[in-house]
């Protein structure tokens, strides 16, 4: 073997793990999302005792937390963008106390839905290579294992709540005649941990802006009524990527062991 023909197969092993690492996302474009995490509310009812508060996030109140629960499904476009729709069923709560209108002494709790859809593009992209020291695994195969990837996200959907207003002799003031659906627009970032071939792990905050003054259940004079309600969610997910076949469709069940 002359000195030419090794440099042509060394160049050879040095391109083909990179072309077959940008190609390796079009192998499992569909991931399904199970995801567990917080609410957090800003709306008429709670919040600071002033109005400076930080575009909203000095009035999270930590003993008002609430879980949240979230399944979701994502289709990627590319290498650095993707799709992912949501359910999200959490719970909010609020409490005048400690705010600007603790006088008024108003409290309220709900439930929250949420279905949606987001695009995410991706800053730190599955289509970007991997170190040279990382291209394969022992089974000799393109190694992917142990990345880090990061996105931010913008999205449209719906949310519907349930609230129970109560005064500050606890008796139920809920305003029935008040809408319980909005439009929701969710903004946020995320990030992924590749475990292995099938897993990963993921983390998620998302603020929503909405189209509706109603989540709490109190909607103020019209003179009052500036701004729709907000609310956040924090997520952490468990991620399995289905593979998919030369047609792009999801392999599932008995296709996948027909494949084999």
């Amino acid at each position: 073997m002359n000195k030419r023909q090794l440099i042509c197969i060394l160049l050879t092993l040095a391109i083909m793990p990179v072309s077959l690492y940008a190609q390796k996302w079009k192998l499992k474009r569909y991931e399904a999302i199970f995801s567990i995490g917080t609410s957090h509310f800003y709306g008429d009812i709670g919040g600071t005792a002033d109005f400076n508060n930080a575009y909203g996030f000095k009035d999270i109140q930590l003993q008002y937390t609430r879980p949240s629960l979230a399944f979701g499904a994502r289709y990627k476009l590319t290498g650095d963008m993707a799709v992912k729709m949501n359910l999200i069923y959490g719970f909010i709560e609020g409490k005048d106390i400690k705010s600007r209108n603790e006088t008024r002494n108003y409290s309220f709790s709900s439930t929250i839905f949420e279905p949606s859809f987001q695009f995410e593009y991706y800053l730190i992209p599955e289509s970007r290579p991997a170190s040279s020291s990382a291209f394969f695994n022992r089974k000799g195969m393109v190694n992917n294992y142990a990345k880090i990837y990061l996105y931010v996200f913008g999205g449209v959907g719906g949310v519907f709540s349930s609230p129970k207003l109560k005064d500050e002799e606890e008796i139920d003031i809920t305003q029935d005649n008040l809408s319980k659906f909005g439009i929701a627009f969710p903004i946020g970032v995320g990030m992924k941990y590749i475990i292995d071939s099938n897993w990963s792990l993921g983390a998620e905050f998302g603020r929503r802006f909405t189209t509706t003054d109603n989540i709490d259940g109190y909607n103020p004079s019209i003179e009052q009524n500036r701004h729709g309600d907000l609310y956040d969610f924090g997520m952490v997910s468990a991620i399995y990527k289905i593979s998919t076949d030369r047609r792009g469709k999801p392999i599932l069940g008995s296709k996948r062991k027909y494949r084999r």
